[in-house]
């Protein structure tokens, strides 16, 4: 993709990333996607933004309040600190290792990266030419730096840079933004100055006169078209859309127009990734691969070959990874990762009864990669002989194919609980969500006399959006399970709010995606895992007898009206031993 393809498609983004659909109003009551729930997730658009009134993350402070709370080094931060490695990447893409770089910045000085590295920062670097509208051609660049610092975490360096071959626009463009930098710092107590002048860097000149890392970047065919980053593990990243839900005008093609302040959100992910790094590393771990990298549209089925009986009884822990890579690695993500937010499932094969038997749920994406790592402890229990058995992944619907290049492996671990699952036994599925939804029959579960613990574990999603509640994607329903007179609830209650999804950047959503991504969803967001309910219902049952299980979804309180979506739910009762 040209930066000149880019640039059309920021001016009508609507026509390239997301399919004409009725908006739903603030509060999530109103809107269709029109998509069947079972084939995705559906990726519906449109919100009025009524959260962020100013079009950033709906904060507002006065001048010299403290945007931070300041601290001076990555032990003070309390992160851990990662040697610089100098290996440079092999090729100008995604994930490859970012090496040294050196840059000239607008006060005369050289900025590279090994002689800075803390070992714990994130580095990101932003393009003058991204506007704010398709009506407003200015750079985003400006207004935005007291907002953009505000959502920043402070482990984060910020370059700017001029992308042209023309000197006059480097100066234009430099020269302004340093003094919008410079008229902001000046507002900042005095800790918070000093702590974001070593962090707010504008690159001098164009990227015409760059050599190296940053220069070649920029020069790439499509990795920087929105800019690039360098996560805390040295690895060279892609950038995605800025738009800003509180920054509506219907008056637009896309109605949502660009804030700087969005571009924190990736330092915000990287933090997440590192974090979740981190945990990866606590435990010895043995990975067993199944797909390498290979493009793949619709579904794929593969062999998984598990180590012996004897060496699964160690195992305590089982943990899905999962990396979903644009098909061209050297295109930029808008436009060659799958546009859409649809269902993802890993199924095994259970040959007794003749059943895909679901291992975990993910949500794809609005044309940007993912890297998903989640806990599926509860197929432990249909596992236990190893050897090789048949799983399948399937994340996008027939009619609607995403290539995409998937690596996937199981995670096995002993992480010291003591006991692990040995039995999973099905409770509920979904369905319809109706008026006859909760036409339903108790569950009775024998419980074996040698159970040391047991567990409820389900996986919720809703689905579909009619015209009056929305229902099941952006309304709060609720969903009870009761084990004998106790009682265990999974509610969505950021479900139908403008930045429900947003604010979970933290736990995994992918930020700024090409699409509505920010909503607030029940019990999913574009772009990230869908983890398990779980609740220890230990207490409640009794070894050697039976119990009883009940289950009943609600909307508001009450059971829900008809034509109300779809309820994807998978539920068990886990023993383990």
């Amino acid at each position: 993709m040209t930066r000149a393809t880019l640039l059309a498609l920021l001016a009508f983004p609507a026509l390239a990333c997301t399919g004409e659909k009725d908006l739903p109003a603030a509060d999530g009551g109103d809107g269709t996607d029109g998509a069947d729930a079972s084939d995705g997730a559906d990726g519906t658009d449109g919100t009025d933004g009524a959260d962020a009134s100013d079009g950033t993350d709906g904060t507002d402070g006065d001048d010299g309040e403290d945007l931070v709370n300041h601290l001076e080094a990555c032990t003070d931060l309390d992160l851990p600190i990662r040697e610089f490695d100098a290996a440079g990447p092999e090729a100008m893409r995604r994930w490859q290792p970012a090496g040294d770089f050196t840059v000239p910045l607008r006060d005369g000085t050289e900025w590279t990266l090994s002689e800075n590295w803390s070992g714990c920062d994130n580095y990101l670097f932003i393009p003058h030419y991204l506007t704010v509208s398709d009506a407003d051609r200015s750079s985003f660049w400006f207004g935005g730096i007291r907002d953009l610092l505000r959502r920043s975490p402070e482990n984060v360096h910020y370059f700017f840079v001029v992308d042209s071959a023309d000197s006059a626009e480097g100066e234009e463009f430099g020269a302004a933004m340093q003094a919008e930098i410079d008229d902001e710092l000046s507002g900042m107590r005095e800790s918070d100055a000093a702590w974001w002048f070593d962090r707010l860097h504008v690159v001098d000149g164009t990227t015409a006169g760059l050599d190296g890392l940053v220069g070649d970047a920029f020069a790439a065919s499509g990795l920087a078209l929105t800019g690039f980053g360098i996560d805390r593990s040295q690895r060279i990243r892609g950038l995605g859309y800025f738009s800003a839900v509180g920054a509506y005008d219907a008056s637009l093609d896309w109605p949502w127009e660009w804030r700087l302040s969005q571009v924190a959100g990736e330092a915000e992910f990287f933090n997440f990734e590192a974090e979740r790094d981190q945990r990866m590393a606590e435990f010895e771990v043995v990975e067993i691969p199944i797909f390498g990298g290979d493009v793949i549209e619709e579904y794929e089925d593969g062999p998984m070959v598990l180590p012996d009986a004897e060496t699964m009884a160690g195992f305590d822990t089982l943990e899905i990874e999962v990396l979903m890579e644009c098909p061209d690695k050297d295109g930029h993500e808008i436009g060659n990762c799958g546009a859409w937010d649809y269902l993802a499932h890993l199924f095994l094969w259970d040959e007794a009864s003749e059943r895909w038997l679901e291992m975990g749920r993910f949500i794809t994406t609005y044309h940007r990669e993912s890297h998903w790592v989640l806990d599926a402890t509860h197929a432990l229990a249909w596992l236990q002989d190893g050897g090789e058995r048949t799983i399948r992944y399937s994340w996008a619907p027939s009619w609607n194919v995403q290539p995409t290049g998937v690596t996937l492996k199981l995670r096995l671990s002993n992480q010291g609980k003591g006991v692990a699952p040995r039995e999973a036994i099905e409770l509920f599925t979904g369905g319809a969500f109706n008026s006859s939804y909760n036409d339903r029959d108790p569950v009775t579960v024998p419980i074996p006399a040698d159970a040391a613990k047991v567990e409820l574990r389900a996986i919720i999603t809703g689905h579909g959006s009619d015209a009056t509640t929305s229902c099941a994607e952006f309304c709060r329903h609720s969903h009870a399970f009761s084990v004998g007179s106790s009682t265990y609830e999974q509610g969505y209650s950021t479900a139908g709010t403008s930045t429900g999804c947003e604010q979970q950047i933290d736990e995994g959503t992918v930020p700024n995606q090409a699409g509505t991504w920010w909503f607030g969803r029940g019990g999913w967001c574009p772009g990230k895992e869908v983890p398990a309910f779980i609740a220890d219902v230990t207490g409640d049952v009794v070894p050697g007898e039976d119990a009883t299980f009940t289950y009943r979804a609600t909307l508001n309180g009450d059971d829900p009206p008809d034509q109300d979506g779809n309820i994807v739910l998978s539920s068990w009762a886990v023993v383990y031993r």
